[in-house]
């Protein structure tokens, strides 16, 4: 059980020798890894601020330091993890294989992983993110910068002979988000009862085959 802590008054003095930037930047993290904790356990609905400061180990008046009220931190967490996501995958896209036939194996592995390494990311960036009206509107602007540029880049292959344009793009980035949050939340729960190969390569087809879907083509 954690226990709340407090500083003396007066932080703008070095204290059991740290700074006041450095103990401020600690706090922060924990108020974060609390907030993740509790939104992919008991969701964000069922947290309140005295939760979070209990978990963090905190008492409230450090809340305040970094967060204007618990829809600020929430909207924190879920930045972190969908952010991350994004940037787990821009990264898998720059050492994909130059096989365009492997580049979304590549990328969807890399996917995995970041959501393996710690399963209440998936609850947070698939559920959470439409859990409250802020939640929600933000979620919805992180599926766009989320998936988008990969759906883009992944479907680069395409472009030559079937070019998508900016509604393909923006309703592709909305596809593969829906499908990767009803592939990944069952895998996350261990409810498919497939292996890990199996899955990657199932979510590498039904994902490949959305950034190919095209309306704006002439026929």
């Amino acid at each position: 059980m954690s226990t709340a802590t407090e500083e003396p008054r007066g932080e703008s003095r070095r204290w059991r020798g740290r700074e006041p930037a450095d103990r401020t930047a600690t706090r922060r993290r924990q108020l974060l890894d609390a907030g993740l904790e509790l939104m992919g356990s008991i969701g964000a609905a069922g947290m309140s601020m005295r939760a979070v400061c209990r978990a963090a180990g905190l008492t409230e008046r450090y809340f305040y330091e970094s967060f204007t009220n618990l829809d600020a931190l929430q909207l924190a967490v879920l930045d972190e993890v969908v952010l991350g996501a994004r940037d787990r995958l821009l990264t898998a896209l720059t050492t994909a294989p130059p096989d365009p036939g492997e580049i979304f194996a590549h990328v969807v592995a890399r996917f995995t992983d970041y959501m393996d390494e710690d399963p209440r990311r998936g609850r947070v960036m698939f559920v959470e993110s439409q859990a409250t009206r802020v939640l929600g509107e933000r979620g919805n602007e992180l599926v766009v910068e989320f998936t988008a540029p990969i759906a883009m880049s992944l479907a680069g292959t395409e472009q030559q002979h079937h070019p998508a344009d900016e509604t393909d793009i923006r309703l592709n980035a909305h596809a593969i988000f829906g499908a990767m949050a009803f592939l990944y939340r069952p895998w996350l729960d261990g409810a498919l009862g497939i292996t890990r190969e199996r899955f990657d390569r199932h979510a590498t087809s039904a994902i490949t085959e959305l950034a190919r879907a095209r309306s704006s083509m002439r026929r």
